[in-house]
């Protein structure tokens, strides 16, 4: 009997058809929340006035000077609510001083903070408290270094996050392609760190145990390598161990911290903790395992949808998904359809559209896998791996997959061809038809996955 699938493909989804007898596990989606709170807003303050190894932050924060991390608007999240509460639990204290750092990392702050300044103006009005917002900018020559990881990460960062007295975090975690769980250390290498910082930590992402699951502070033992989260958890404790005086320079005084981290999407929250970032951050991962984590008979045939957008707009955000949710899911020497339209967002070069967010990004990852794909596999790790550069460890995994996996990739979507195939992609006009041929060898079972982006498959022990 064909058992009939939907996926979700940009703004829109498709229906396909699979036999049931050749699905290697359930279709595999996001699931829904179960037994929470539907106010996302009460939700958070419940966390607040019970934090787990902190008091109150309202207490923490009188009459003293605060800092607190948000992510950029790169992700579609809670940012508008997140801030309204914490700027209400805040102002409950009445701080000397509050900034809110907007954590862009290396992305454009033009681009990705206009609506979080309307939302932080908006929260300081209603609750009569003055903030002054920083929009990080890699690139800033204001930003201190405050001394160097054990992997040679130089900790480059935003002042008014070293000068505070509390360092606050509110954070929303999931699973992520190298960090293994994007957490409260991330909202410092890379949220509010200088390019040198970023660039060395992001080397760390070519190590195969930079992956998604693993994480040095997972309640789980045997899940606690990573290089990328363990440098960038280092950088995170020397964060939070100096303050930078008035004059300038660094004294050994350590900072207050705390953190509120949920796992959420735009609309709700499915888990929330507050309180000591160590202590909650472990309760996030498990959390995050509960909500998004799947695990699956590795398969010769892999169907996947990264999910909608911006996830699906182009090959580059599409490219997350292969360590998401594909390398769990399919065997070596298997095939995978991928749907996702990459349609590009509006105003993108047309020679970058579809292809990357813009044309930086395009020329690192895309022009560089077009450059290495035929290169031997450990020759093209040596050159990247020498010759490091931002977005040159997606282009690396790409040729991980193609050249030691030997996994063949076809995309479902609106690039052409002939441009796929610079790349080592191959074009599937009719998914259907894929399948269905597929089906007919005989000679192996399907895995099927919606919102690829937004979950964790990992191959069943």
């Amino acid at each position: 009997m064909k058992q009939k699938i939907t996926f979700t493909y940009g703004t829109e989804t498709r229906e396909l058809e699979i036999d049931e007898d050749l699905l290697a596990a359930p279709p595999i989606a996001p699931r829904a929340a179960e037994g929470v709170a539907c106010r996302a807003r009460d939700v958070l303050v419940d966390a607040l006035a019970d934090p787990l190894g902190r008091p109150r932050l309202r207490e923490m924060v009188a009459q003293k000077t605060v800092a607190m991390i948000i992510s950029d608007e790169f992700r579609a999240g809670l940012h508008e609510t997140i801030l309204d509460v914490m700027l209400e639990e805040m102002a409950a204290g009445g701080p000397s001083r509050v900034a809110v750092l907007v954590g862009t990392g290396t992305h454009d702050p033009a681009i990705y903070t206009p609506k979080i300044r309307e939302w932080t103006e908006a929260a300081s009005a209603k609750h009569s408290l003055p903030v002054d917002l920083v929009a990080h900018d890699c690139d800033d020559p204001k930003l201190v270094e405050i001394g160097t990881t054990s992997r040679g990460t130089r900790v480059i960062l935003e002042p008014a996050w070293l000068a505070a007295d509390v360092r606050v975090s509110a954070h929303e975690a999931k699973h992520h392609y190298m960090a293994g769980y994007s957490s409260v250390v991330k909202h410092v290498l890379p949220a509010i760190s200088g390019r040198a910082s970023v660039a060395n930590n992001h080397r760390l992402a070519l190590d195969d145990d930079s992956r998604a699951g693993q994480y040095p502070l997972h309640p789980d033992p045997l899940r606690r390598k990573n290089p990328f989260s363990e440098d960038a958890l280092e950088a995170f404790r020397m964060s939070l161990a100096v303050t930078l005086m008035p004059d300038g320079t660094l004294a050994d005084r350590p900072g207050e911290s705390f953190l509120i981290d949920m796992i959420s999407d735009k609309d709700e929250v499915f888990f929330t903790r507050a309180g000591d970032p160590e202590q909650v951050t472990p309760l996030i991962c498990a959390a995050a395992d509960e909500q998004a984590e799947f695990t699956v008979p590795a398969s010769r045939y892999v169907v996947v949808s990264p999910g909608g957008p911006p996830a699906s707009t182009a090959l580059y955000g599409v490219q997350n998904c292969f360590d998401m949710a594909l390398l769990g899911a399919i065997q070596q020497g298997g095939e995978a359809l991928v749907l996702g339209p990459c349609n590009g967002r509006p105003g993108v070069a047309p020679d970058v559209k579809g292809l990357a967010p813009d044309g930086k990004s395009k020329a690192l990852f895309w022009d560089n896998l077009v450059r290495l794909r035929d290169t031997p596999l450990q020759e093209a790790f040596q050159e990247i791996h020498d010759n490091f550069q931002l977005y040159l460890w997606k282009t690396w995994r790409v040729l991980r997959l193609f050249g030691r996996d030997r996994i063949k990739i076809w995309i479902h979507g609106e690039l052409s061809p002939e441009i796929l195939a610079q790349g080592g992609f191959e074009h599937c006009p009719d998914p259907q038809a894929w399948i269905d041929e597929r089906a007919a060898r005989g000679d192996g079972r399907f895995v099927a996955i919606d919102g690829g982006n937004k979950l964790l498959v990992r191959p069943q022990q």
